[in-house]
């Protein structure tokens, strides 16, 4: 696998698509405890300004995702892309039903163990065990029994948690959403992910003849392309912005 810092060399063609934690932002005890740099803000809006194709495609849901960056607001897929906006068109999945039934077992079950927390983002869902790591295998278990009967549903093991969504949607279906729309259309997709969740989006990027980044883990994964961490995507991200102004 290739490292970007050596191999790959900035395009005015491209079009940037980000997922957020363990991407952009380092992995907290909590969603909620993480910490945005100004400076990621203001390099994130350079690049929108100045490439105009800059999405976010990301497990959170839209809502957290502008609250997250605010006040920049950026093209952003959220849930793992069942909602996504691009300009003035939205996208929204109708939650399922047999999904909005899981989170009441799956709220007893973290109350009962602490340092287990349960996410409802309304049409995912995740159960986060980042205060509680030695509780991995109990909530993958969890969510297997719980989601595996119902065709679909899938369940995805992310950093320190488990993600629930509806089969149907992925980051490569969001990916794909943009590309067709204007200003991402005719454009070179680039995405940078970190665990199991973006490799769908991996997958499509390469099929796209794109640029696939996955930070941290180099071995078992489709990307072609490697970054060492958060930070490390801060800083190259800092060097694009310097490269497109």
């Amino acid at each position: 696998m290739a490292t970007i810092d050596t191999d790959l060399a900035p395009r005015p063609d491209w079009a940037l698509f980000f997922d957020i934690d363990g991407t952009l932002l380092d992995i907290a005890p909590t969603p909620d405890a993480v910490a945005v740099p100004p400076s990621l803000r203001e390099n994130l809006n350079i690049l929108q300004q100045r490439l105009g194709a800059v999405a976010l495609v990301s497990g959170r849901p839209l809502a957290g995702i502008d609250a997250l960056l605010a006040p920049l607001v950026l093209p952003a897929a959220g849930q793992h892309g069942a909602e996504a906006r691009a300009g003035n068109e939205r996208m929204t999945v109708v939650p399922l039903p047999a999904l909005r039934a899981l989170v009441t077992p799956l709220q007893e079950f973290a109350m009962a163990r602490p340092g287990v927390l349960v996410e409802d983002k309304g049409n995912s869902i995740a159960i986060h065990f980042r205060s509680a790591p030695g509780r991995a295998g109990e909530v993958q278990a969890l969510a297997e029994r719980l989601a595996g009967p119902i065709t679909e549903l899938e369940v995805l093991p992310a950093k320190m948690a488990v993600d629930i969504k509806l089969r149907a949607i992925s980051k490569a279906a969001a990916i794909e959403w943009f590309i067709n729309r204007p200003p991402f259309a005719g454009r070179i997709p680039v995405f940078v992910g970190d665990d199991r969740t973006d490799e769908s989006g991996f997958a499509i990027v390469n099929e796209k003849n794109g640029v696939s980044i996955r930070v941290g883990e180099k071995s078992g994964t489709a990307a072609r392309f490697s970054i060492e961490s958060p930070a490390a995507v801060r800083e190259w991200i800092a060097g694009l912005a310097r490269y497109y102004r």
